[in-house]
């Protein structure tokens, strides 16, 4: 099993240093929910007063409202950015829908009556996993709006993730349980048991490697074919909230609860 070394650790969300590279504000009062797009250029934020929003983080220029009710405020709890940044979905409680990043124009609406707690999207937004309270994430083809599989644990749905082609997708739930999934077959391929509330899963574009973690506990990295556990990172006393791999699988970068972004190599 391979050790991964921290690259660079990042406190209070920082440039590594005292001050950040840029700022503005995007919130009067904070945000339920924002997510970043692949390339870095982009941001969703769910703000808890005034709905959801698109912003260009060139110049820090807010470009689209995204609500789902004209004239309402939008309650966002989840959202996520395709893995190619050309869409983006927002989720509500009860429903979440797909939008346009070049033009901001809504490309689909969708019920969701388990209730939303975490979004995937794979390339272009054909294919979204929706993660719910009642123990099943929705594998859905958005060209058709169908859902083509329910995949089930025994808890909610914390946290999902799917690769660019759509075609593998990784669920992990407080059962304690990360499962990677074939999703056109709807079939469990592996499941990795970490004991307890899992925090947050990632998967590589390729879909060879998958990353899982609890809450107050370590993440770990499998390979999806053989369920090899690589990787092990962390301690017992963090929590890791949101993990991505690099286009070449060779650095995975991770927030912690503790306003810390951590980066690693092995």
């Amino acid at each position: 099993m391979r050790t991964l070394i921290p690259l660079i650790i990042c406190l209070f969300i920082t440039a590594c240093g005292d001050t950040p590279n840029r700022q503005w504000e995007t919130t009067a009062s904070g945000a339920y929910t924002a997510s970043l797009s692949p390339a870095g250029d982009y941001a969703v934020i769910g703000a808890v007063e005034h709905g959801g929003s698109l912003w260009r983080l060139q110049d820090g220029e807010r470009l689209y409202n995204w609500n789902h009710t004209a004239g309402q405020f939008s309650k966002l709890v989840a959202s996520t950015f395709s893995t190619d940044g050309r869409y983006t979905l927002t989720a509500e409680r009860k429903r979440f829908v797909m939008w346009e990043v070049a033009s901001g124009r809504a490309a689909g609406f969708w019920p969701a009556e388990g209730g939303v707690l975490s979004l995937a999207l794979s390339d272009n937004g054909r294919y979204a996993i929706v993660g719910q309270e009642d123990y099943t994430a929705l594998y859905i083809d958005t060209a058709t709006g169908s859902i083509l599989n329910t995949l089930s644990h025994a808890g909610d749905i914390n946290t999902v993730a799917i690769s660019a082609d759509g075609l593998v997708g990784v669920t992990g739930s407080e059962d304690g349980i990360v499962k990677v999934w074939d999703l056109p077959a709807g079939k469990e391929t592996f499941a990795y048991r970490l004991g307890d509330d899992v925090s947050a899963v990632a998967l590589s574009a390729d879909g060879s490697l998958v990353f899982g973690s609890l809450y107050y506990g370590k993440g770990k990295i499998w390979q999806t074919k053989t369920g090899q556990e690589v990787a092990s990172i962390g301690h017992n006393r963090t929590t890791i909230t949101v993990a991505r791999f690099s286009k070449d699988n060779s650095k995975l970068l991770t927030g912690f609860t503790a306003r810390r972004v951590v980066l690693w190599e092995g």
